[in-house]
This record gives structure tokens, sequence and C-alpha cells, in this order.
């Protein structure tokens, strides 16, 4: 199997990557909203329904229903990207019901690291030392974020709440390695569908879709529209991936947690009984700067090289 080669466009990868960005600064904060009215495994479920759907016409038009049969050819890594990305959604949303958006989007900068590894062992990327000084900041940068937090990363709900957000971002690093080799015969739309319907029809089970009927018509639009905005970003994310290199498409979320916290504190201004921002004193302002710059500093630290 060949290994997939990017096209050099950076720029234009870049721009996506950062749209993509603002796209997962934002999400946390309307399914921290979502799931106080929603279950979670329902929530995915219907997130997943709703985005195969409105893929669905996307893929028909460019490139035809055959295109999903291709995915036969690749049986196991198309098993771990839905795996991946579906156990995302679920751990993820999970989490949000015992930590705040802000410390959800703080944590998740660990997948950018784990796609780093993932670099090295696939696709031959060396982890040079600027990026070994990005991890370390990014751990230093953790530390001095929950520094006001500490008592309670060692309670069962809180700290179990960050257990799951390190688990979502295991799951989405395997998600994205999975979905970067299969790449290199498949479009990002193809592999994306067949995870939505594939997850559609995992979740069914443990999901009540008729409980959606109970909602309101304004909650029922945030359902909708989590579903869409996660369709934009991790097409304009796929597609970003043709551009950049496995080492450099962590950059998508190395400014996600300050976008996410800015989101969380405006909207905590009009959803008080449904949104708390994450406590911050200076140091916890300075650990968040030190995890995006950490990560960054991971994902762009020098340049790659091939074994």
């Amino acid at each position: 199997m060949n290994r997939h080669q990017v096209t050099g466009r950076r720029t234009l990868g870049l721009l996506l990557a950062l749209f993509t960005a603002l796209i997962w600064g934002t999400l946390p904060v309307i399914l921290k909203v979502l799931v106080q009215w929603v279950e979670v495994y329902t929530l995915a479920w219907a997130r997943f329904l709703v985005a195969g759907m409105l893929l669905a016409p996307l893929l028909l038009m460019r490139y035809g229903w055959r295109s999903v049969l291709q995915v036969c050819h690749m049986p196991w890594l198309m098993l771990i990207c839905i795996v991946g990305l579906c156990g995302n959604y679920v751990t993820y949303m999970s989490s949000l019901h015992f930590v705040s958006p802000g410390a959800a989007q703080v944590v998740i900068q660990l997948a950018p690291m784990f796609v780093l590894l993932g670099g090295m062992l696939i696709f031959g990327e060396k982890f040079n030392s600027r990026q070994w000084w990005g991890l370390l900041v990014l751990i230093i940068g953790m530390l001095l974020f929950f520094n006001l937090r500490y008592a309670d990363l060692l309670q069962s709900v809180y700290g179990g709440g960050i257990l799951m957000v390190v688990l979502a971002a295991i799951f989405w690093a395997s998600y994205i390695m999975a979905q970067k080799q299969m790449q290199s015969t498949l479009p990002p739309e193809v592999v994306l569908f067949v995870i939505y319907v594939s997850s559609v029809f995992i979740l069914s089970p443990m999901s009540q879709p008729l409980a959606l009927l109970s909602l309101t018509y304004g909650q029922m639009g945030l359902v909708v529209l989590s579903a869409a905005l996660t369709v934009v970003s991790y097409v304009s994310f796929g597609i970003a991936m043709n551009h950049l290199e496995a080492s450099r498409t962590g950059i998508v979320v190395a400014l996600t947690p300050l976008i996410t916290m800015g989101n969380a504190y405006f909207a905590a201004t009009f959803l008080t009984d449904l949104i708390l921002p994450e406590p911050l004193n200076g140091l916890s302002i300075m650990g968040a700067v030190l995890v995006v710059f950490g990560s960054a500093l991971g994902t762009l630290g020098g340049t790659v090289s091939k074994r």
C-alpha cells in the first residue's frame, strides 16, 4: 500500500486547518448545552445521522455511490476510522457532563501529540527536538492551567471527566492516522460518509431517537447545527491533510482552547444556568497560552524528513 503524499499547497492547507479550528472552538460550547438536554448516545446518533444526510448529496455529485465500495479494499483501516471517530464522539460528549468546554479543549491537545507519534510509526516522520520541546511545554501548560483544580482531579467525577477526554484524544488520533492513509486512494468525503452511516447502526441499540421529538425547535436546531458544523469541519480538515504533512495537521487544534474559552465565557453571560466557565487565575491563563504554544511548536517544529 502506497504512503499518502501531500500536495505541498501548504497555504491552502493551513487556511483550511484554521477554519476548522474556529469551528472546533465553537462546537464544545454547543455540545455542553446539548448534553444537558439529550442523552449522549442519542445525541451522537443524531449527529451522525444528520451529518450523513448532509454529506450524501455531495458524495453523489462528486464521486457517485460506487466510490463507497472502494472502502472494501481497506477494511481494517476503515474499521479503525469508524471506531476512532465514533468513540471520540461518545467519550468527548460524555466528558462534558463533568468538565467545562475550556478544560476539555485543553486536555484534547494531547491528540496532536498522539498524531505525531503515529506519524513516526506509520509515515516515517521524525519527532525532532523542537517537537519534544513542544510536548514538554504542553505538559507544563496543562499543569499550570489546572492549578486551581488539583484537588478536583483526584475526585472521581472531575478526574473521571478528564480521563474521558484523554481517551477521546486517543480515539481521535487513531481515526486521523487511519483516515490519512486511506486518502492515498479515497477522498475524505467517502471515508466520512461510511463512518457516519456505520456509526448510526452501531449506536442505534443504545440511543433513544423518539426522545428527540420532545425537544423544542431551538434545541433541535442546535442538534442540526452541531451536525452541520461537524460535516464542514471534518471535510475541511480532511482536505487540509491532503496539503499538509501528518506532523503539521495538528495545528488545527492548537488554537481551539483559547477559542473555546472565549466562546464559553461569552455564552455564560447569556446561559448562566447551562454553562459555567472554567475558573481561571493568572497561572491558568498562562497555562492555556503555553498549551497553545506547545501544541503549535510540537506540530510545526521543524521540517519533516523520511527514514
